[in-house]
């Protein structure tokens, strides 16, 4: 796996991330084969939105958590699975 962090990490990145949503760590689940990554105070894909409210409480923290094994990229294994089969 692998483990970053993200580049021009801060408030002029995102101002509503907190700064431990920087941090990237990306793994394989040998079992599977599925790649997983993220954590509970990242955005991971597209689809995710960055609570942005201090007052409900949301503030730096994904509207829609999704750390673990996106549904893009697993999409994007099984078309590759099929192309190369």
């Amino acid at each position: 796996g692998i483990s970053f962090r993200e580049r021009n990490a801060g408030p002029g990145l995102d101002a509503q991330m907190t700064d431990k949503g920087f941090d990237v760590k990306v793994r394989l689940e040998e079992g599977t084969g599925l790649i997983y990554g993220g954590n509970e105070w990242n955005c991971g894909t597209w689809m995710d939105k960055m609570g942005s409210s201090s007052k409900a409480g949301n503030k730096g923290r994904p509207a829609t958590p999704r750390d673990g094994a996106a549904v893009e990229i697993v999409g994007l294994l099984k078309s590759t699975l099929r192309w190369v089969a």
